[in-house]
C-alpha cells in the first residue's frame, strides 16, 4: 500500500516537525492505534497501515475523515470545482453547514481548510467557522494524493468523542497517542478546534482515564507542553524534554522554540 505524501488537511499544532523525534517513542509492536485528538494524523500517516480508532471532539474533521475514505473521487471531483479565491473562500464559508449533505459538509471542510490562515480551526459563539481566508497557500492536494490517503486510512474507524470514552476502550498490547491542545490558564480562548475543546481541568480526568488504560496493559504516549502540572500529575511516568519550533500568533515574528514534553508507559529497550 502506498503511504500518503502528507497528510491532506492542515491543523493547528500539529506534530509533524517533531514526528521524527515521536517516532522513537513509538512501541516496537502493538496491535491497535488508537488517538483521542486526531487532528491532522500526522503519526498514523508514519506508521505501517493497521487498525485503529481515531478519535476527535471536533465534528466536522471526523466527518471529512469518515467521506474521504469511502469517497476519495467525490471529494477530489468536488474540490476542483471550487475556485481559488478570497471571493469564493467568504462564498463557501458563509455556507450554512446543517444545511448541507454529509459530503457537501466534508468538500466545504477541506476547502475551508486549505484556504484559510495558517489551517486555524476556529469558531465563533455560534458555531460558525470564522477563520480568515489566508495570503499563503499550501498547494492542494492532488487526486492521486486524496485517493492514496483513502486507502491508507480503510481499517481505520473515525469516531467523534470525548477523548476519555476512546481511551476506555483500549486493552492490551494497544497504543494510545495522545497530542490534546495545550491548556494553561493564561492562554486565552479564542474558539480555536471548535466551542468545546481540552482545558488544564481535563488533565486530571485524562491522568485517571490514562491509568485505568495502563492498568490493562495499553502502551501510552503522551505529547504535551512542558508545564508543572503535567509534571506534576505524570510524575511517575517516563518523561522525556524535547525543543520545538511553534508558532505562537500566526507570523513569523510570533515564532520561538519552546519545550515539550513526550510522557510514556513503557519502555522501548
Amino acid at each position: 500500500m502506498k503511504t500518503p505524501k502528507r497528510a491532506l488537511i492542515r491543523w493547528a499544532g500539529s506534530k509533524k516537525k517533531l514526528i521524527p523525534v515521536i517516532k522513537k517513542s513509538v512501541p516496537l509492536n502493538f496491535d491497535r492505534y488508537i488517538e483521542p485528538f486526531c487532528g491532522s494524523i500526522s503519526l498514523f500517516l508514519e506508521l505501517p497501515p493497521s487498525k485503529a480508532i481515531l478519535s476527535d471532539i471536533n465534528e466536522e474533521l471526523i466527518n471529512f475523515y469518515n467521506v474521504v475514505k469511502v469517497s476519495p473521487t467525490y471529494i477530489s471531483d468536488e474540490l476542483a470545482k471550487l475556485e481559488s479565491s478570497k471571493e469564493n473562500y467568504y462564498r463557501v464559508r458563509g455556507l450554512n453547514p446543517e444545511a448541507l449533505t454529509r459530503k457537501e459538509r466534508a468538500v466545504r471542510f477541506f476547502y475551508l481548510n486549505r484556504h484559510c490562515f495558517n489551517g486555524v480551526y476556529r469558531t465563533n459563539q455560534k458555531g460558525m467557522f470564522n477563520v480568515p481566508y489566508g495570503s499563503k497557500l499550501s498547494s492542494v492536494p492532488s487526486a492521486c494524493e486524496v485517493m492514496d490517503f483513502s486507502r491508507f486510512i480503510k481499517n481505520a474507524t473515525f469516531e467523534k468523542s470525548d477523548f476519555e470514552r476512546v481511551i476506555n476502550k483500549a486493552g492490551f498490547n494497544d497504543f494510545i497517542y495522545l497530542d490534546p491542545p495545550y491548556a494553561g490558564r493564561n492562554v486565552k480562548d479564542r474558539g480555536e478546534y471548535g466551542q468545546v475543546k481540552f482545558a488544564e481541568v481535563d488533565i486530571e480526568r485524562l491522568h485517571r482515564s490514562l491509568l485505568r488504560a495502563s492498568e490493562r496493559g495499553a502502551k501510552i504516549l503522551l505529547s504535551y507542553a512542558d508545564i508543572p502540572l503535567i509534571r506534576e500529575v505524570f510524575s511517575e511516568w517516563r518523561i522525556e524534554t524535547v525543543s520545538v519550533g511553534r508558532s505562537v500568533s500566526g507570523f513569523s515574528k510570533g515564532r520561538m522554540i519552546v519545550n515539550e514534553v513526550l510522557i510514556k508507559n513503557f519502555d522501548n529497550g
